[in-house]
């Protein structure tokens, strides 16, 4: 068999995702033949790219007839399979000549049978498919590519955990959930979880802006293509929608979500697990499990009862448990689904459950709390210092940080004493052979009698080293994440997820012996009064052009071209930042901003550099400090974040902002410097003006070149 066509015409979106299963169980089950499927747009955009599909042939709706004609001229197939026999379709498919047909694909499933099963079913039968193809692709998986995943992480910014959304439209008024249900969950939903709230637009604009006018946190977002609406799907922790074509897109995508039913049969067309299917009315005496089709609200629209719709007896709180199971089960996916290039992680503002396997966390008066790393490192423990502070008010807490890290103490106010060493196994080759100099730091440790620490680090450390110095001090309670087994830890927290962000990666860690985490925003301390370098009520731009590698440095002169730029447009002087050292390699970028620059490298202090990118209108920076702070201080900015990361570990998360890098098969690298001329940052000036009027919300003048 070396070509197969699947004629799917049944009119709907989610037909043809319904039909998925048997598409992809037919292309597996013969390899070396060429699957084409003739269907109706815009549904067939779904398809492109899927890896098991050769061709997607799209007709407007009301050319069926003519489409299948026209199809079967052109090509002669060895098996043809469609889903109607309306309009003779199914007479010109057994004349075609095809050495197999399977006409009326659907034949009548039984109410508690889903209709892609009995897809499966019937092309079993017809020994067709095979029994692991049926298994392994039971689910539809739509396919979406790095540069529309890409597209839609920029165009979300930073945005909390979890991220769901609310679809409110529906093609028939019987099958929406009303406005005040969605306004109801929203709340509980942002009270629960801080989740972020995403309200797609579809043919009723009013009702989302309804929504999101009472949710003043709930974000819409503007009717786009289907592929697009798919990319932000994709990007959610949980998809709510009524029963329509988008929640099954949201369900192929992977994205746990949640059906309301009113007057179609969840039993026959609901979602597969682990989704979730709400039936409302599921004992309506008018409902017609075989053809929901033939119930005289279809035809009519209105329910013959005294509610408006079904659908509305599906209370906010039967979502609100919904969604509690489906972000619970998030991890848990069926073992017959092929992963997809999205992968969903934890809710990072679902609190982990209190272990009773660890010892009981006393309230400790004197800890240490240690984060060994960069500014930026110690920047984002925060939300967790303003949480222990809050919590244990009168307990003292010493910041343990290497000399760089250290620099970030004055903008942390819940800190009381600051412990400043290099510690050897974060050494990068600057300390010399000296064992004397270690017991004096365990000496120093045991004199200060701290009764507790707490180990911050990312996700590729080891708490073991610095729980190991805390043992030798006598410290009694040691808690830190780990993912290795050693009796330094009296609280060994079992390691998270890779991708958590790590300012969650913080909370979740004294989450488990009982903080109560509420906010988990970044906040800094700020200076009283602006820096006296700084532009006097004058609106400016911020360039922090540098960073600690030369991996994660975007190239100077591009930022001062784009910099140029944007000065030009708004009128707006650019202030630019760096330490000391910067000094000498700053010359090239300040000739090409001339008299639009204020350089102020090497003259600012850590809490006066805050001051200044708090005022700022708009940064730009690469992956370092300024792009937490810049976060904490909520002023938009436009981030070159190079490869050496996961963009999901470290982004900012509460401030509008723009990511730029180009795709590379070597990210996430870790590495201090690139070999490969920083492919990941070859970006040109261009994009990084266009990002940066799209976060100043100013339209790009026309023509608009860099040239000019």
């Amino acid at each position: 068999m070396q070509r197969i066509l699947f004629i799917e015409l049944l009119g709907g979106l989610g037909d043809t995702l319904i039909a998925l299963p048997a598409m992809q169980a037919l292309a597996a089950s013969h390899p070396q033949a060429q699957l084409s499927v003739l269907t109706f747009e815009p549904g067939g955009e779904l398809l492109r790219h899927h890896a098991l599909i050769h061709k997607v042939i799209q007709t407007p709706k009301g050319t069926a007839r003519q489409a299948v004609e026209q199809q079967l001229a052109q090509a002669t197939y060895d098996l043809i399979v469609t889903d109607v026999t309306y309009e003779g379709i199914a007479n010109l498919v057994q004349q075609s000549g095809a050495a197999r047909v399977v006409t009326n694909l659907w034949r009548n499933p039984p109410s508690d049978q889903l209709v892609c099963d009995r897809f499966l079913q019937i092309l079993l039968f017809e020994n067709l498919i095979d029994e692991s193809a049926a298994r392994r692709y039971r689910h539809p998986q739509i396919h979406l590519t790095h540069t529309e995943h890409t597209q839609t992480q920029n165009r979300l910014g930073a945005t909390y955990r979890p991220l769901i959304c609310l679809y409110p439209d529906a093609g028939m008024s019987i099958k929406h959930w009303s406005t005040d249900h969605f306004v109801t969950l929203g709340k509980a939903l942002q009270e629960r979880y801080s989740a972020s709230l995403i309200v797609p637009e579809g043919n009723n604009p009013d009702q989302v802006k309804a929504i999101t006018s009472a949710l003043p946190s709930a974000r819409p977002w503007p009717r786009g293509s289907l592929r697009e609406l798919a990319a932000l799907f994709a990007q959610a922790d949980c998809v709510i929608a009524g029963d329509t074509g988008p929640a099954r897109i949201a369900a192929a995508l992977g994205t746990p979500t949640i059906t309301l039913f009113g007057p179609s049969w969840q039993g026959r067309y609901g979602q597969p697990a682990p989704h979730i299917n709400l039936q409302g009315y599921p004992n309506c005496p008018e409902r017609n499990l075989a053809n929901f089709t033939e119930q005289s609200c279809w035809y009519s629209g209105k329910c013959p009862f005294e509610w408006a719709t079904c659908v509305d007896l599906i209370t906010p709180a039967q979502v609100l448990t919904a969604v509690d199971q489906a972000l619970s089960n998030q991890n848990s996916s069926p073992t017959e689904i092929t992963p997809t290039a999205h992968t969903h992680t934890p809710p990072s503002t679902h609190p982990p459950i209190h272990s009773s396997t660890l010892p009981p966390w006393p309230a400790p008066q004197n800890i240490l709390i240690m984060r060994l790393d960069n500014i930026g490192d110690v920047l984002m423990t925060s939300p967790a210092l303003q949480v222990i502070k809050e919590h244990q008010p009168d307990a003292k807490i010493t910041l343990m940080a290497s000399p760089g890290g250290s620099l970030a103490a004055p903008l942390l106010p819940w800190i009381d004493d600051v412990l400043t060493w290099r510690v050897l196994w974060q050494d990068l080759g600057k300390l010399d052979f000296d064992p004397q100099r270690e017991w004096e730091l365990v000496q120093i440790l045991k004199d200060r009698k701290f009764d507790a620490a707490i180990i911050f680090t990312s996700f590729k450390q080891s708490p073991h080293p610095a729980a190991f110095l805390c043992q030798l001090a006598g410290i009694p309670l040691r808690l830190g994440e780990s993912k290795e087994t050693s009796p330094t830890l009296t609280h060994p927290i079992p390691a998270a997820p890779d991708d958590l962000h790590q300012v969650d990666r913080n909370l979740r860690l004294i989450e488990f012996v009982g903080y109560p985490v509420n906010n988990r925003h970044l906040s800094l301390s700020l200076p009283s009064s602006p820096p006296p370098q700084s532009p006097q009520s004058t609106p400016y731009l911020l360039l922090n052009p540098w960073a600690s590698c030369q991996s994660r440095t975007y190239p100077a002169e591009r930022f001062a071209i784009a910099a140029h730029q944007l000065s030009q447009i708004t009128g707006w002087p650019v202030v630019v930042t760096g330490v000391e050292k910067d000094c000498d390699r700053a010359a090239p970028l300040l000739d090409i901003l001339g008299e639009r620059a204020i350089n102020l490298i090497g003259k600012t202090t850590l809490p006066e550099l805050a001051a200044l990118i708090d005022q700022a209108q708009l940064m730009l920076s690469n992956n370092t400090s300024t792009m937490h702070i810049a976060d904490a201080v909520q002023t938009p900015s436009v981030i070159l974040f190079a490869g050496t990361e996961l963009e999901c570990q470290w982004q900012p998360r509460q401030t509008q902002a723009i990511l730029l890098r180009r795709p590379t098969t070597c990210s996430p690298c870790y590495q201090f410097t690139c070999p490969y001329q920083l492919e990941c940052l070859d970006i040109e000036p261009e994009a990084v003006v266009t990002a940066a009027l799209e976060l100043l919300h100013i339209p790009a003048p026309a023509p608009f070149s860099l040239k000019s």
